[in-house]
């Protein structure tokens, strides 16, 4: 797929270090997506995001970021908007997902909608076992973006703005 063909749909980045316990719970969350959905999205798992995501963001209609996180209480799934950030992305090989967005801005000249849901874990030590309250999140966001793609369904703005407003006032 080249850079001119938007090809739509939704696309899940899924990031993280799988060998580092509940670090890597996006990645089988990715997996599960995947198994979920076949056909009907693209799912990339990474180590970190890169700037070379932006390519493959800008041939999305949406893009939903999964990450796991040491913030908040393990377990615990949050899903929230995000957009290109307005200054400008310093050239790294570690970006934020609003970093990826504004590369895909700036190179593609298109900013797809982006929600980042993040799954709360409790041991980022050596290893490839989740704990139980990652497990749990796991499911949980497995659910967040069932329910996020079927609400996104059809792919339009105004599915789109509606499901951003419903999240940013915590109903997602």
């Amino acid at each position: 797929m080249n850079s001119g063909d938007k090809s739509g749909g939704v696309l899940v980045i899924a990031y993280g270090n799988p060998l580092r316990s509940d670090d890597g719970v996006a990645w089988r969350a990715a997996e599960e997506i995947r198994t979920t959905f076949a056909s009907r999205i693209e799912v990339v798992c990474r180590h970190q995001l890169t700037p070379e995501l932006a390519e493959n963001a800008s041939q999305a209609d949406v893009v939903i970021f999964v990450d796991a996180t040491a913030r908040g209480n393990a377990g615990e799934v949050v899903c929230q908007s995000v957009t290109a950030e307005s200054r400008e992305a310093r050239f790294s090989h570690h970006l934020t997902p609003s970093q990826v967005l504004a590369l895909c801005d700036r190179w593609y000249g298109v900013s797809p909608p982006a929600f980042v849901i993040s799954i709360s874990g409790e041991c980022f030590d050596h290893g490839d076992g989740l704990s139980a309250a990652a497990r749990s999140g796991l499911r949980q966001s497995v659910r967040v973006v069932s329910d996020l793609i079927s609400a996104l369904q059809p792919l339009d703005s105004t599915a789109i703005g509606s499901v951003q407003l419903k999240i940013s006032e915590g109903r997602t």
